[in-house]
């Protein structure tokens, strides 16, 4: 079965706000794989590839046209492996126009999207309510320790090894989560590390 993230969720996964994520989508940069209506509004659902395009297109470091972005979304959200000028080459991407040859090294975002993946699933099944403990607040299995509060920390800026001190019962896959979980209702600052881009010729 498909796995399917909302606007806010994949936002959090993808490390960026969602105001970014609904401009593409006004913009028509970003073409969800699924969506629904609920009454008037219409309910966008992004795959795992659509959260990956997405995090590609805010870090790319020039602008690019509609139609690049549509064979960016043939490769990234529907699994081709090439698309006009573009082709996958491992987990990089390849830009190709006559005797020019760009590389596009955007492994670090697939692994920054896949650890943050794994950290949301994670946090489906470890967060829990119970109308009889905190009044039904979320907590962490197996503790009364509120997702809210600790969430609330890392968007102070609290490092990481002081929560950690603070509650023990968490191992660093709930904090991951926590992390995540803080930025559905922050906008998170963009990453230092920008993909990186090597030009070279054709054989």
């Amino acid at each position: 079965m498909t796995e399917f993230f909302s606007v806010s969720e994949a936002a959090a996964i993808a490390e960026v706000s969602p105001e970014t994520i609904r401009t593409a989508l006004e913009k028509r940069s970003v073409s969800p794989s699924s969506k629904r209506k609920t009454g008037k509004a219409v309910r966008y659902q992004f795959s795992v590839g659509d959260v990956l395009l997405v995090k590609v297109l805010v870090e790319f470091p020039f602008a690019l046209s509609k139609e690049d972005k549509q064979s960016l979304a043939k490769i990234l959200s529907r699994g081709n492996r090439t698309a006009d000028r573009w082709s996958r080459e491992g987990a990089d991407l390849v830009y190709r126009s006559g005797d020019m040859q760009v590389l596009v090294d955007c492994k670090a975002f697939r692994q920054r999207v896949t650890r943050n993946l794994s950290a949301f699933r994670w946090g489906r099944r470890r967060i829990v309510s119970n109308s009889d403990v905190l009044g039904g607040e979320p907590i962490f299995r197996g503790t009364r320790i509120p997702l809210q509060h600790v969430a609330a920390l890392f968007r102070k800026g609290v490092a990481v090894n002081e929560i950690a001190e603070d509650f023990p019962a968490l191992s660093s896959r709930d904090l991951a989560y926590a992390r995540l979980f803080s930025r559905l209702s922050e906008r998170p600052g963009r990453p230092r590390k920008r993909l990186a881009l090597r030009r070279g010729l054709s054989a």
